[in-house]
């Protein structure tokens, strides 16, 4: 009887961690679709037109106008990161992702807004625009986050 009830509750014990994880959720805006877990919620920010957040990772998207960057000599995803950058005042090492169905530019940087966090920046091109979204956590954590942001960046639809 007490190996029964030891394998009854080591059963319900797995099913309940595996019922556990996050299903995958998408978000749409701002001509960006991304799928990330059900554990983000979108918010209204001034910020981004795109902006969602969960209890350890923010993700932030924009678009802006190919024919408006031109004007500032940007015409391709290697001019448009490196402007970004230089915007904010950071320097990080560019980086190419590229496979059959996606390409962008991404790089790793570090703010200090109260706290020390840690971003994925990625750009990525479509028709008209080019996109640039952030995914965000506390610094200490970006490290071990970087290969769960890369295969959310792939999940990455832009018009």
């Amino acid at each position: 009887m007490r190996k029964k009830i030891l394998l009854v509750v080591t059963v319900l014990s797995l099913l309940l961690i595996a019922g556990c994880s996050p299903s995958t959720k998408e978000f749409s805006g701002s001509g960006m679709t991304v799928k990330l877990n059900e554990s983000f919620v979108e918010k209204e920010v001034i910020q981004a037109p795109l902006y969602l957040e969960s209890q350890n990772h923010i993700f932030m998207g924009m678009r802006e106008s190919k024919t408006d960057l031109a004007s500032y000599g940007i015409s391709n995803l290697e001019d448009y990161i490196e402007a970004i950058l230089d915007n904010h005042g950071k320097s990080a090492t560019v980086e190419v992702y590229e496979d059959e169905d996606i390409t962008y530019y991404y790089a790793y940087y570090t703010a200090t807004v109260d706290r020390e966090y840690g971003y994925m920046l990625f750009v990525m091109e479509g028709e008209s625009y080019f996109y640039s979204m952030n995914f965000g956590c506390l610094e200490s954590n970006l490290d071990k986050n970087k290969t769960q942001y890369h295969n959310w960046a792939k999940t990455v639809i832009v018009d």
